[in-house]
């Protein structure tokens, strides 16, 4: 015998309103008693994409407008979906004239310009997700790498034991992982 069971997160909010999408425990409407051994296979996982991509780890940049003083900025913590979305979150008034950023979308490149001695600091974690290595960018510099707003997350893992039983010499079983 086989059968599944499927534990969403939002259904027992009623006997456990502590439940969160990441961590929750779900009522069943009846019990199931189980006798024997059983296996256990994760067979679907939908996930939302609810986690910041920019935290108060990789959001802090900083510029020179011309004058000699390096400002500090930090972009507000979120998820930020789009390179476009991120991009204005960087833009200042100040700016103007100065510094601008220019997503391309047909190769998912940004360029930074800098102009009248300004420059922009690009600190690891945040540019990262503009495609760039840590540097001072002074003039016209277009990405090294593809601008990817998840890049501080690049892999998204299920740890599971999903397995078929196999022997090796009809004694010793082994376990064959199957990518998921």
């Amino acid at each position: 015998m086989s059968f599944y069971v499927t534990l969403p997160s939002d259904s027992s909010l009623r006997y456990f309103p502590n439940n969160k999408i990441s961590s929750f425990v779900t009522q069943l409407p009846s019990p199931i008693i189980l006798e024997g051994k059983w296996e256990v296979g994760l067979a679907e996982i939908i996930y939302p994409h609810t986690w910041y991509n920019v935290n108060d780890m990789n959001n802090i940049f900083r510029f020179d407008l011309g004058e000699g003083k390096l400002i500090t900025r930090k972009i507000p913590p979120g998820s930020y979906e789009t390179v476009p979305g991120f991009l204005k979150a960087l833009v200042l008034p100040l700016h103007e004239g100065k510094i601008s950023f220019k997503f391309y979308d047909d190769n998912k490149e940004v360029k930074i310009k800098t102009e009248k001695k300004s420059k922009v600091v690009l600190i690891e974690g945040l540019c990262d997700l503009l495609g760039f290595q840590p540097h001072v960018v002074e003039g016209v510099e277009e990405t090294s790498f593809v601008a990817d707003p998840q890049a501080a997350y690049p892999v998204f893992y299920v740890y599971t034991m999903c397995f078929p039983r196999k022997y090796v010499d009809g004694t010793r079983q082994y376990f064959r992982w199957t990518d998921a």
